[in-house]
């Protein structure tokens, strides 16, 4: 007769993530092609469809909402997901706010913000280019806000011009043609960095690396990286950059 672990699926680790995008769609898929086995996603999705201010202002609280559900549920981690709305309520509340709500839920929290600067700290960012999914219009504010969150300069930047709720459509080489024009164009950038954790980046970042000999920092590996190690899960991990390589 045929038996089945006596476990959970997450064994090892439970981890939360509250998603901005109302349809949630290449998180969850990249987060499984990097987790090791025995580590579990447990996800809500949030209100985002254009990213208007009334979408950042209830998705923030629905945010918290899902923290207080998913600490009840169990999980060992949750992440507030969605670096704008993070920042909805200032550089100094995002920076309060997780070690506020941990303390509340008795649960780790970090957030979109707290890993993608952590994971800047590790690799030692200074001079970076940038390829975002999103409209033209949103660079010089994505930009503005990765240089203030890491304290690095943006020396070039591209975007593919998708709407947000569209992200999910553009095609697996997006990332890499992107990040390769702008390396060939900025060669003194010591790292190329990948915002929004909601299209598909996961593939170009070794790729990237072994050809320009820079560091690769995307908005998704940072997240799962950040909550992987912070719930004890060490381990080195193959094929999604340096940042899991190494650190």
């Amino acid at each position: 007769m045929t038996e089945l672990p006596n476990e959970p699926y997450g064994h090892r680790a439970r981890i939360g993530y509250t998603s901005p995008p109302l349809t949630t769609e290449v998180f969850p898929y990249e987060f499984y092609q990097i987790a090791p086995k025995g580590v579990s996603l447990v996800v809500t999705s949030l209100a985002i469809v254009v990213r208007s201010k009334g979408e950042l202002d209830d998705s923030y609280e629905i945010s918290l909402r899902a923290a207080r559900e998913m600490r009840d549920a169990g999980v060992d981690l949750v992440c507030l997901g969605g670096v704008p709305i993070n920042l909805n309520r200032g550089f100094s509340n995002a920076e309060q706010l997780c070690g506020s709500l941990e303390a509340e839920l008795g649960v780790k929290v970090s957030s979109s913000t707290s890993a993608q600067t952590a994971a800047a700290q590790r690799l030692n960012v200074k001079k970076a280019v940038l390829a975002h999914p999103y409209a033209q219009s949103d660079t010089n504010r994505i930009a503005d806000s990765y240089e203030q969150m890491m304290s690095c300069e943006v020396i070039g930047r591209i975007c593919w011009g998708s709407p947000f709720n569209r992200i999910g459509a553009i095609p697996q080489n997006g990332a890499l043609e992107m990040g390769r024009k702008l390396l060939k164009e900025h060669p003194q950038a010591d790292t190329i960095l990948f915002p929004s954790p909601h299209w598909p980046t996961a593939y170009a970042l070794d790729i990237l690396e072994a050809e320009f000999g820079v560091s690769t920092l995307g908005a998704h590996q940072a997240i799962v990286w950040d909550a992987l190690r912070r719930c004890g899960v060490s381990e080195k991990i193959e094929g999604f950059g340096k940042l899991f390589r190494d650190f």
